[in-house]
């Protein structure tokens, strides 16, 4: 009986032995994982911002053309007239 209890309690510890490498093993290979999607999410960001800068700077440029365009309807419609250099007067302060 001594015998068997005792290759029983080897294998018991072999098994015990190779679940934990196991369990080291995935917990080491999950930690990479969260590092290289940490590092995909911080590019993302990073591209995430500059479009939506570039996006800004688009959307800055289209209301500056409609207003525009709305100062030059206005004009049609008080009839105002392109000033001559001559009516045009500089102020320095």
């Amino acid at each position: 009986m001594s015998k068997n209890s005792g290759e029983f309690f080897v294998k018991k510890l072999i098994v015990t032995v190779l679940l934990a490498i196991l369990g080291f093993s995935i917990a080491a290979l999950e930690r990479n994982r969260l590092v290289i999607m940490d590092a995909k999410i911080s590019n993302l960001k990073i591209e995430y911002d500059r479009i939506k800068s570039e996006n800004d700077s688009i959307m800055y440029k289209i209301n500056s053309i409609l207003a525009l365009e709305k100062l030059d309807k206005i004009a049609q419609e008080k009839n105002f007239s392109v000033p001559t250099e001559d009516a045009i007067i500089n102020i320095k302060e």
